[in-house]
């Protein structure tokens, strides 16, 4: 314990450790944020979302590697995989399920869905990790002293603009109104003549892209296998420490989880993973709703 405390007061390896807790709690976050839109729009809680990720960084693998397309044209080709996944993830998991009367039966196929995703993901690519480069290569360095990769650096920038793009699509653009009014009362929007399919589509595509984004950026970090969608565990730490149902909770919650997963690894690293969902069990215990569940509560 006080030697975990003496590394926290050294400043070059507290910026370390916030850095890559950032860089973490971004990928928690985008994963997060999908979680929360789909809950919101279509009042599904998606128990894929960790093997989207996943999938993710395979099909970047995959492109870049067997396809071995350039940069600039593979991030194209993948944000096309990533919109087709989502089309088609909506239609076999949640379309047909849409008016069951059984109302967990949605939850529970998505459920067999990241067995399904994992599965072929094994099937396509083998059971054994695959090694991606960086994006970025190298270490930002003060003297001689190592503080971190580029690649976490690229992680927290990209993080960013998608959270950012995400909230001017739904706070000032037309078509994030059209779609928040379609999830609100989606019998008056088909009244008014907004196709609800497109809108429910275009939820699920952004869904997908935001964990798919995660799965490419952290997989230089983690290697490209099929236990990356146990990351799904800590996005939903995340939403609930923040506040369940509010999407900037939900990001704000996912930074902290990142942050006590990386400054709980200078005091063990064999049970990091018990601090965070310890922490999470104190939240529920004494603030159930979340540290901002009644200070954001704000419509995506």
């Amino acid at each position: 314990m006080l030697q975990g405390l003496t590394i926290l007061t050294q400043p070059i390896i507290f910026m370390q450790l916030t850095i890559n807790g950032v860089a973490m709690g971004m990928i928690y976050a985008l994963m997060a944020m999908g979680l929360i839109l789909l809950i919101r729009a279509i009042g599904v809680m998606n128990f894929a979302q960790g093997e989207l990720l996943m999938l993710g960084a395979f099909i970047t693998w995959g492109l870049t590697y067997q396809v071995k397309l350039p940069l600039p044209l593979m991030i194209p080709a993948a944000m096309l995989c990533f919109a087709l996944v989502g089309v088609i993830f909506m239609f076999l998991v949640y379309w047909p399920l849409r008016n069951n009367s059984y109302p967990t039966a949605t939850v529970i196929s998505t459920m067999g869905a990241a067995m399904a995703i994992r599965e072929i993901a094994t099937i396509t690519w083998g059971s054994l990790p695959l090694v991606a480069a960086p994006l970025v290569k190298g270490v930002l360095r003060v003297g001689n002293m190592r503080i971190v990769q580029y690649q976490y650096l690229l992680t927290i920038v990209i993080g960013a603009i998608l959270i950012f793009l995400v909230f001017m699509l739904f706070e000032k653009l037309y078509a994030g109104r059209i779609m928040q009014a379609a999830a609100q009362d989606k019998y008056a929007a088909e009244l008014l003549g907004i196709p609800t399919i497109l809108t429910t589509a275009a939820t699920y595509i952004i869904v997908v892209t935001l964990a798919s984004v995660g799965g490419f950026m952290i997989a230089p970090v983690f290697l490209v296998n099929v236990t990356l969608g146990s990351l799904q565990l800590r996005a939903f730490a995340g939403v609930v420490t923040g506040g369940f149902g509010s999407v900037k909770g939900a990001i704000l919650g996912s930074l902290i989880i990142g942050l006590v997963e990386s400054y709980s690894s200078a005091f063990t690293t064999t049970y990091k993973d018990a601090v965070v969902f310890l922490v999470l069990i104190v939240v529920l215990l004494f603030r159930p709703q979340g540290i901002f569940g009644e200070l954001i509560a704000d419509k995506a």
